[in-house]
């Protein structure tokens, strides 16, 4: 254990130096960040207790609904979790670029799989811990809920995120032996295949109860399968529940959050210990490979193309970055299949504009997956180029053509994937023409600002080293993109939806609108361009500047 405390002495240290600055340091670098993320805390907790104040309020069902809402939630993010562990442990044991130095010394295997682990464990859940405090905070303002209700959801969440940690672990140790990194383009497919396949059917399983009501709507969701004593989510939500509720809490819910936590990593270590040296004796020799370059010598793009042409090729080569594809091609398709089974018909009962409702959700779903594809692939992309950073500066090449190189590549798909997947929605729901064409044209105006705001602002904060390709959305600069991303989403929608709104309501009241409401819509319209365009102009010419100047690489 000594060692593994030495081996993070120099991360922890990294940490403090970059704390230690002057108060002017601090007050003009760390405060924009720390107000960003404020101000999404507030409007998160502003919205989840309005949802959960609205959902309590509902007769003879509302606890009901409320204790199913927070074990659908606890069970969300156990799958996001799983997820997200299993990509960053084939990332963080398997392709960090600190490998061979720790190999090369007196280190145990031992300890590399502890630090590996605390590396993967803190990577893959430092997201659900900065975004989820608000939601739990107002749960326990809705219930008046004591100060050992927080206490509680501390020590349970941390034994929570360990669970969903050591067998993510132990499933990327168990694919890498199965499948060697040379045939690891069929190990992802069959990866994203398997998890597609297999939450396609969990959730399709859930939906067995007839929803032409809006009571059969309400039973539906509560019988959804989520509430077995076998899952971790069942767990903790009986323990957080009962002080909600002012009762006593089960001590048996702890014990065996805290006991299958320390299991799951116990056999992590074990199959770790097992399979981890027999992998990278595997995986290194072909990490070394000669490419066969000489059938691709016909071509060779023109100066324009060249850079674009060198991240294509890079891109199908390393298997870190397109091999998290499979799984995202899989979440979206799940993610389309629930658009399909809503139940409009009965939840037209409670608003005859359901689906131009249903239309703008969709919208702001899109936007948040526009968000982590953004966050993944076009805010990384300026930083891996890595130490090789220096080439091309050198080359006959302007910074102006390099960020737009970096756009272009990760625009034209994204902005492929994002139109698709709102047309295919919109229209498994029956949307009006009309609403599918705004649809549109709003997803196409929020991937261009998107895009080039995390182009831009991956330029303006490049990490060019990095031990592994998760890791370089992790910083400050990523989560700041994140949020200004998110935040852009939501105000487009909100304008749009405003605007809709009042030209609903003369449709239907048949009064014709007035002069200063047409300008006011004209002014929204203003305002949605406006926003969307200084968000991409502002950071790609920022970006420009930052890259033109010294970068410490």
């Amino acid at each position: 254990m000594k060692i593994t405390i030495l081996l993070l002495r120099p991360k922890i240290t990294s940490i403090y130096n970059s704390l230690r600055v002057t108060r002017y340091t601090l007050l003009l670098k760390r405060l924009p960040f720390i107000a960003i993320g404020l101000f999404f805390w507030l409007i998160f907790y502003i919205g989840s207790y309005e949802v959960l104040n609205f959902i309590r309020s509902i007769e003879f069902l509302g606890e009901s609904l409320s204790k199913k809402l927070l074990s659908v939630a606890f069970f969300g993010l156990g799958i996001f979790l799983l997820l997200s562990t299993i990509i960053n442990a084939l990332s963080t044991f398997y392709l960090s670029k600190d490998l061979p130095f720790l190999i090369s010394k007196p280190v145990e295997t031992e300890s590399i799989l502890r630090l590996k682990t605390i590396e993967t464990i803190i990577g893959s859940s430092w997201m659900v811990v900065s975004f989820m405090p608000p939601f739990f905070i107002a749960y326990g303002v809705s219930y008046n809920a004591p100060l050992l209700f927080y206490v509680m959801l501390l020590l349970t969440f941390v034994p929570f995120l360990l669970i969903p940690g050591g067998i993510g672990i132990v499933i990327a140790h168990l694919l890498t032996r199965v499948f060697p990194l040379k045939k690891a383009r069929l190990a992802m497919l069959a990866i994203g295949l398997i998890l597609f396949l297999s939450l396609y059917i969990l959730i399709r399983s859930q939906w067995d109860i007839s929803t032409e009501s809006p009571e059969d709507f309400i039973h539906t969701f509560l019988a959804i399968k989520t509430d077995s004593p076998l899952l971790p989510n069942f767990w903790m939500t009986e323990s957080v529940m009962s002080l909600l509720k002012k009762q006593t809490p089960d001590v048996l819910y702890l014990s065996l959050l805290l006991s299958n936590g320390l299991f799951m990593l116990m056999l992590s270590g074990v199959i770790g210990s097992k399979l981890y040296t027999g992998n990278l004796d595997r995986i290194q020799p072909s990490m070394r490979h000669a490419l066969p370059v000489a059938c691709y010598g016909r071509f060779y793009p023109g100066s324009n193309l060249a850079l674009l042409w060198k991240d294509t090729r890079i891109f199908f080569r390393d298997t870190g970055q397109w091999s998290q594809l499979f799984i995202i091609l899989a979440l979206i398709i799940i993610y389309i299949y629930n658009f399909r089974t809503i139940p409009l018909r009965s939840l037209s009962e409670f608003t005859p504009l359901i689906k131009e409702i249903m239309a703008l959700i969709n919208m702001v779903m899109a936007g948040l997956v526009l968000t982590a594809v953004a966050a993944r692939f076009l805010y990384s992309s300026i930083s891996l180029e890595g130490m090789a950073f220096w080439i091309v500066r050198t080359a006959p090449l302007t910074v102006k053509k390099l960020i737009w190189s970096k756009f272009l590549f990760g625009f034209i798909p994204v902005t492929f994937i994002m139109l698709s997947i709102v047309f295919v929605t919109n229209r498994a729901m029956g949307i009006d023409h009309l609403v599918m064409i705004l649809c549109e044209i709003t997803v196409l105006i929020l991937c261009i600002s998107i895009s080039g705001l995390g182009t831009g602002m991956g330029a303006i904060y490049p990490k060019f080293k990095y031990e592994n390709i998760a890791s370089i959305s992790m910083g400050p600069g990523g989560m700041l993109f994140m949020l200004i991303a998110f935040s852009i989403v939501l105000l487009t929608v909100s304008v749009e939806a405003w605007s809709f709104y009042i030209c609903k309501k003369a449709v239907i009241s048949g009064i014709p609108l007035s002069i200063d409401r047409k300008i006011l819509l004209l002014l929204s319209g203003l305002f949605v361009l406006t926003l969307n365009g200084l968000a991409f102009y502002v950071p790609m010419k920022m970006g420009e500047r930052r890259l033109e100047g010294d970068l410490n690489v």
